[in-house]
């Protein structure tokens, strides 16, 4: 068992958050990384309106079986975010105290989650926004590189180069995401002085994401190779399997240029887009579909839980194999 200022933070009892998925993050899937020890984060974005949100997080809750859950809220320069403010309310009035936020700056999120006795970690793409955001008073930070899947800002350095430059200027636990398939990776993370690892594109093929059999089959023979990063022609890189749709989009923004902007490239970057034919529908070339190379790791269907343990037995494994080869050092 690892212990850090992060698993004392949120509760868990191994050091892996599971970020906030769009579409993705709903209640049978958080709660089964709650039960399993991870900490999972319920989207309000993933629902259609602020009641839906809220059944499901009551859902969420009684399926965690007292094992924390938390509240992901995604701030876009592009997209809406008036759900944001009424589900923050709901989930306070339902006594959740764990947040996270990605994107664009919490702003006075921060306030409102301490205020209602909770704790609340950033997500930052960029080390510059990392720093702001702990001097705003963020209680944990993670740090994502260019390897990340879904939305990795424009950022060209992979995860572990910014890790290391946070560690000299930011003094708030801190937790490492992109590409982090393994429990190897994960005692890399804690062995670079991160406290956590944020792991997301391991679990697509989860039984509990509820998504067609096709998108599950697609996650699974997916390897390392198969993410390409598309729309960093309007500074709004997003990071997707490498399929019809990201294709078609990266044509267009070799015609447009300079010259591209969000609005033309219309229902093809649209998240419903791709939730109602990937993930509902099982046509897995329609629309773009969120993941990094470390989905490469998701060999089978398997419940979260199994991930977890998996992932949770591969980290001692490892730690074990690197005492023991310290050790066969230290006496040679």
């Amino acid at each position: 068992m690892f212990r850090t200022r992060l698993t004392r933070l949120f509760g868990m009892r191994h050091p892996i958050i599971v970020g906030g998925m769009m579409w993705h993050s709903r209640a049978a899937f958080v709660a089964a990384c709650a039960r399993a020890g991870a900490m999972a984060f319920l989207t309000p974005k993933s629902h259609d309106s602020a009641e839906a949100f809220e059944a499901d997080l009551v859902r969420c809750l009684e399926l965690a079986e007292g094992a924390p859950v938390g509240v992901n809220f995604s701030i876009s320069r592009f997209r809406s975010n008036e759900i944001n403010d009424t589900c923050l309310a709901i989930a306070q009035r339902h006594g959740i105290t764990r947040f996270e936020t990605a994107g664009s700056h919490p702003g006075d999120m921060i306030a409102r989650a301490h205020d209602g006795g909770g704790v609340l970690i950033h997500k930052s793409t960029q080390l510059r926004h990392a720093l702001k955001a702990a001097r705003s008073g963020v209680d944990a930070v993670t740090i994502v590189g260019m390897e990340a899947g879904g939305h990795p800002g424009v950022n060209p350095h992979p995860g572990h180069i910014l890790l290391s430059q946070a560690m000299n200027e930011i003094e708030i636990p801190i937790a490492l995401g992109g590409g982090i398939g393994t429990g190897r990776q994960i005692l890399a993370a804690l062995a670079q002085g991160a406290e956590a690892a944020v792991v997301v594109s391991r679990f697509l093929a989860s039984t509990e994401i509820e998504a067609h059999p096709n998108y599950k089959a697609r996650m699974v023979a997916a390897g390392m190779d198969d993410t390409v990063a598309v729309l960093g022609s309007i500074r709004d890189t997003w990071r997707v399997l490498n399929n019809r749709t990201a294709m078609q989009v990266r044509e267009m923004e070799k015609t447009l240029g300079d010259r591209a902007r969000h609005a033309d490239f219309g229902d093809l970057v649209s998240g419903r887009h791709g939730r109602d034919n990937a993930y509902v529908a099982g046509d897995v070339d329609r629309g773009l579909v969120s993941m990094s190379a470390a989905v490469a790791h998701a060999d089978r269907e398997e419940s979260a839980a199994d991930v977890v343990t998996r992932l949770a037995r591969e980290l001692e494994d490892a730690w074990t194999a690197l005492v023991e080869r310290r050790a066969v050092e230290t006496l040679a």
